[in-house]
């Protein structure tokens, strides 16, 4: 799947781009902060990882949706192209994180949400775990975590 890195990566920063405003508010600098590490190079170590799971959503032959969680159940990026929003590609590549956490023997679920993505974690059942706390120029970031499996 290293071979679905760039495109991947591609879904990433166009997503950050396009879709965070509310987070970034086209500020040059956080967006420079929030994409710098998000590279071709990164996501194929990233992917390649023993430590992680890494899972793609297609539509037509394209990559629409990249989440990356590490076998913890932390979710480190779940991102959507914004040529899918509101196709309901978050909501399978959520599900399809929390099928592989359960896989793996997880039955708590972390995460940290930008503001944008606040509503659909709610939505999705997941609750603040912790004070929300700011990032690089007055961004924040929002703990989130959900129980999953049988006593979900």
């Amino acid at each position: 799947m290293t071979s679905d890195a760039a495109a991947a990566c591609d879904v990433v920063r166009r997503s950050i781009i396009e879709l965070c405003a509310e987070d970034h508010r086209d500020d040059p600098g956080i967006l420079q902060w929030w994409l710098e590490n998000k590279t071709a190079a990164n996501f194929e170590l990233w992917i390649a990882s023993q430590r992680n799971v890494a899972l793609v959503v297609e539509r037509e032959g394209q990559i629409v949706g990249f989440g990356l969680m590490d076998l913890k159940g932390v979710i480190a990026l779940m991102y959507v192209s914004p040529d899918a929003r509101f196709c309901g590609v978050s909501k399978a590549l959520l599900s399809a994180l929390e099928d592989a956490a359960l896989a793996a023997g997880v039955r708590e679920m972390k995460l940290e949400s930008s503001n944008t993505a606040l509503r659909f974690y709610r939505s999705a059942g997941y609750i603040p775990d912790g004070e929300p706390r700011h990032e690089y120029c007055g961004t924040f970031c929002h703990p989130m975590s959900r129980q999953i499996g049988r006593s979900a």
